[in-house]
């Protein structure tokens, strides 16, 4: 079954890609098959994924090669994020992204080295001019990887617009063209949901699950829904390809009440700025307590998705006395597949809503004003705006430990939280900082900034917070070599570093004196020296390696080895 609409969807988009960009026909950036572990909108648990994720055959050092004649524009090096990642800006007003890196290639490597050993740093950042690293269509420019945020080995590749930064989806370009997909979406779940106070499904004043079965030819019958008042539904589905198990995300969604569309989204185009939305799309207490990733088909409040069909109201629909409604949501994805689910709904005269009560130790927090609120030695500030829906925010104390809140709000912004140490008896205040602790007793620092008695964080977390102290160095073991050994024939020496808590805040390494390069990769917790970079010499080399942590606890280890 094919999607409706889609073909003059496409055209449409085509045409205005054409008129903005010129002729659209990268070519991939891989030489092996197309296939897509992740793909452009699919939803992360932070944000919505901004490029194609590219099989690399579970495998790093796959070459990888420009889409399109142009120049390198931004190089960045980074433990997190993209790892290490090029950017480079074409002609036609797009730039492409390459991300996840293991190496550069060519003139490109040189440049990077070049930086790394002028500022001394394995952390960097460039741009290089217009005339600097010029590349033509299909130039090698690196080799694939796994480094940064990586989960596994892949290509992550972005289209930018150059001018407004926002991320296009790549299969408008051309590279929907060698991805076979024949598979319609999949759908893991439907969920009926209650507006709070004012409606109720299943005889419930609770969100329940709605059980249906597949008609075949792409089309899913629910079961009867029985309702009164305000209500939504959501869905929780991927989307497939031929030669491919991945669960990614689909391109299109449209919902009716019989035949008026109430509620979709196209994965076009959007902005950066809009990508911790996703978490106002998904049902975020579903997702962090059972890891289910549903997709409400409505919002409480509006907020401002690109994406999303505008003027369509909420989402939500009534039922009324006598309603007899068919809810349909259609899925498709890039490549037109559809699937489509009917829900049928009938009011239900004999149900009641929920009746409101009020909670202690709470504070009703609405989302258009900021707060300031306090507890004993604790003291938070929230920001305006920070979160999608009202709500009654828990704020206590006990003993030494705030309780604020639960994390089963999503905050968009940075909250900030003040401790007054004064009346504490710390025990060794240089290695102190407030931490998060978990359910599970798992400690987690932040960094705290101290003056005189009040310590004080930034976080978008709620939870458990309290003092904790970090006083032990970071280790430094598995070299990959014995002292004293001769390493002539070998490329690389390695070691592996790790810290117990506060995290790994710097490392160097020096050989004879002088300062090397050391790959971080905090996945294996592997620091890596290449001898390719010139250097080490002959004869006795001296090493020595430094690793502090973010509360400035420092280990130092050394050693020697030979080469010819």
């Amino acid at each position: 079954m094919k999607c409706r609409f889609f073909y003059s969807l496409i055209v449409f988009t085509a045409l205005l890609g054409i008129r903005s960009h010129g002729q659209q026909n990268l070519q991939p950036p891989l030489e092996i098959p197309l296939h897509a572990s992740g793909n452009f909108g699919e939803l992360r648990g932070t944000h919505f994924h901004a490029g194609l994720d590219i099989k690399t055959q579970q495998r790093t050092g796959v070459k990888v090669y420009s889409t399109e004649k142009g120049y390198v524009s931004r190089i960045k090096v980074s433990t997190w994020g993209y790892g290490k990642v090029l950017y480079i800006t074409h002609p036609n007003g797009q730039t492409t992204v390459y991300a996840h890196l293991d190496k550069f290639e060519g003139a490109i490597a040189d440049y990077v080295l070049k930086h790394h050993y002028a500022k001394q740093a394995f952390e960097i950042e460039m741009f290089p001019s217009k005339g600097e690293l010029p590349v033509e269509k299909g130039e090698l420019i690196a080799l694939s990887g796994n480094t940064g945020g990586s989960g596994g080995p892949h290509l992550h590749y972005e289209v930018r617009d150059t001018k407004t930064q926002e991320v296009l989806n790549p299969f408008s370009t051309g590279l929907g063209k060698n991805l076979v997909d024949t598979k319609a979406p999949t759908v893991n779940s439907l969920r009926a949901y209650v507006v709070p106070y004012k409606g109720n499904v299943q005889n419930g004043t609770i969100d329940v699950d709605i059980t249906y079965r597949d008609q075949g030819n792409g089309v899913i019958i629910a079961d009867t829904v029985f309702a009164k008042g305000q209500i939504g539904f959501g869905i929780d589905t991927h989307d497939t390809a031929d030669f491919n198990t991945n669960k990614n995300g689909v391109y299109k969604l449209r919902a009716y009440q019989d035949d008026k569309l109430v509620f979709g989204y196209v994965f076009d185009r959007f902005s950066f700025s809009e990508t911790n939305l996703v978490n106002a799309l998904v049902d975020y207490p579903l997702y962090v307590n059972k890891g289910r990733r549903v997709q409400k088909l409505f919002y409480p409040k509006a907020y401002n998705l690109s994406v999303l069909d505008k003027g369509l109201g909420n989402g939500t629909i009534g039922v009324n006395p006598g309603d007899n409604i068919t809810y349909t949501i259609e899925l498709c994805d890039y490549h037109g597949n559809e699937t489509k689910i009917i829900i049928p709904v009938v009011y239900n005269q004999e149900a009641d809503f929920e009746q409101k009560s009020e909670k202690p130790d709470t504070h009703r927090i609405l989302t258009q004003n900021s707060f300031e609120l306090k507890s004993d030695f604790a003291k938070v500030s929230i920001p305006s705006n920070s979160f999608f829906d009202d709500f009654d925010l828990e704020l206590s104390t006990q003993g030494n430990i705030l309780l604020f809140h639960n994390n089963q709000v999503y905050s968009k912004k940075n909250m900030k939280v003040e401790f007054d140490i004064s009346a504490m008896d710390l025990v060794n205040p240089d290695k102190a900082f407030i931490g998060l602790v978990d359910k599970k007793g798992n400690k987690t620092y932040y960094n705290t900034t101290k003056k005189g008695n009040i310590y004080s964080i930034n976080t978008k977390n709620f939870g458990q917070y309290q003092i904790l102290y970090d006083s032990i160095a970071p280790k430094i073991y598995s070299p990959s070599f014995k002292q004293g050994d001769w390493l002539s024939n070998a490329s690389k020496i390695s070691f592996k570093i790790s810290d117990d808590l506060s995290g790994i805040k710097s490392f160097e390494g020096y050989i004879n004196g002088k300062w090397i390069l050391l790959d971080y990769d905090h996945k294996t917790k592997q620091i890596v020296h290449y001898f390719s970079d010139g250097i080490v010499g002959s004869s006795k080399q001296e090493l020595r390696i430094i690793v502090s942590d973010n509360l400035g606890n420092e280990t130092q280890f050394e050693t020697h080895f030979y080469r010819k």
